[in-house]
């Protein structure tokens, strides 16, 4: 992709509205310090510091929409809880997010709860409903979900597993989606692709796909084979795999596997990768791209993002100062403008 094209991009995706459909969850995280074991077991007593509370889940998916320029809705479940509250607040107060949350009285919000000392993390605390969904909380849902495909571009299905994206919320959203002529994108999660059915593009990363066709996925080959088979398990027109170092892998019903490789760039924290490229894809599509467009813009993004310590999301100055880096000379690359180094600026005071 040419830099002329990443602005295209980047300017058209301000018009843009994307449906960010899925599990909703809170993640927190409490930082302090460890100076001593408990001499009531042999543990790590944190003194805590300070906390901070942010959007999770497919509430991260928005996040990256929302930071690239476009309009997110968001739409998943939360119950009627001290969660939730913290959950509308941080939708309300988030630019270019718009909440199209279901409350399920009887159901938990998803919280994830870590504590963090010298920048590892020390436990992981989950607070979360595991029960499948009744029909009476079932059906809010499908209709919120469809209801928000009528004002979009495209689609984004972020299933992590806690039932909000069952087959029958797929099957309505797809149809919804194909009335309006609005592709699909779906993030995976379980032992099959089948429950998503006829959408555009599924993006597993390499262990998922591994899990779903019980294959290795170590080399190109065993890439190209493991993608054969989900191909014929499902109904979904591609499959994008994310492979971490190794970059990415496109199957396209019909055509050859291609490889693509990822940007060179350190590697701090994989953490939200995910959520940042099935955004990228989504707002790229949505703005107009090709396929073959969407996928570079979404390996931009991921280096970008995996660059930076947890869950991140990349703004629109970031991803031109990564793709100029890209073609300078490396004395050039670590030059900006002043305006580029102003926004860069600002974008990280903002973070």
């Amino acid at each position: 992709m040419t830099l002329a094209r990443l602005q295209q991009l980047l300017a058209a995706a301000v018009h843009v509205r994307v449906a960010c459909i899925g599990d909703l969850m809170l993640d927190q995280y409490v930082y302090g310090e460890v100076a001593r074991v408990s001499p009531e077991a042999p543990i790590p007593v944190l003194a805590r510091l300070s906390e901070a509370t942010m959007l999770g889940g497919v509430g991260n998916v928005a996040c990256n929409v929302a930071a690239l320029g476009a309009t997110a809705v968001l739409t998943g479940a939360v119950g009627e809880d001290v969660v939730a509250t913290e959950a509308f607040r941080l939708v309300a107060e988030a630019d270019r997010i718009e909440g199209a949350l279901v409350t399920l009285p009887d159901r938990l919000t998803t919280l994830k709860t870590r504590f963090v000392a010298a920048g590892q993390q020390l436990l992981r605390v989950d607070s979360e409903a595991t029960t499948p969904f009744r029909p009476a909380d079932a059906a809010p849902l499908q209709s919120a979900a469809v209801k928000a495909v009528e004002s979009v571009s495209a689609v984004i299905l972020s299933d992590y597993a806690k039932g909000v994206v069952d087959e029958t919320l797929a099957r309505a959203v797809i149809s919804a989606a194909r009335a309006r002529k609005v592709p699909v994108v779906v993030d995976p999660k379980g032992r099959s692709f089948a429950k998503y059915g006829p959408v555009d593009l599924i993006k597993p990363n390499a262990k998922e796909l591994a899990i779903v066709t019980e294959r290795p996925v170590s080399t190109d080959a065993e890439v190209e084979l493991a993608l054969e088979a989900a191909l014929a398990g499902c109904e979904a027109a591609a499959i994008l795999v994310t492979r971490a170092g190794a970059g990415m892998s496109l199957a396209v019903r019909g055509e050859p596997v291609r490889h693509l490789p990822a940007r060179a760039k350190a590697v701090f924290d994989v953490s939200g990768a995910g959520d940042t490229s099935i955004a990228a894809l989504a707002v790229a599509i949505a703005a107009g791209a090709t396929l073959d467009e969407a996928v570079a813009f979404a390996i931009l993004a991921s280096g970008v993002v995996v660059g930076k310590l947890g869950t991140a999301t990349v703004t629109p100055h970031e991803l031109i100062a990564a793709e100029l880096e890209a073609h300078r000379a490396p004395v050039e690359a670590k030059l900006l403008s002043v305006a580029d180094a102003a926004a860069l600026a600002q974008d990280w005071r903002a973070g």
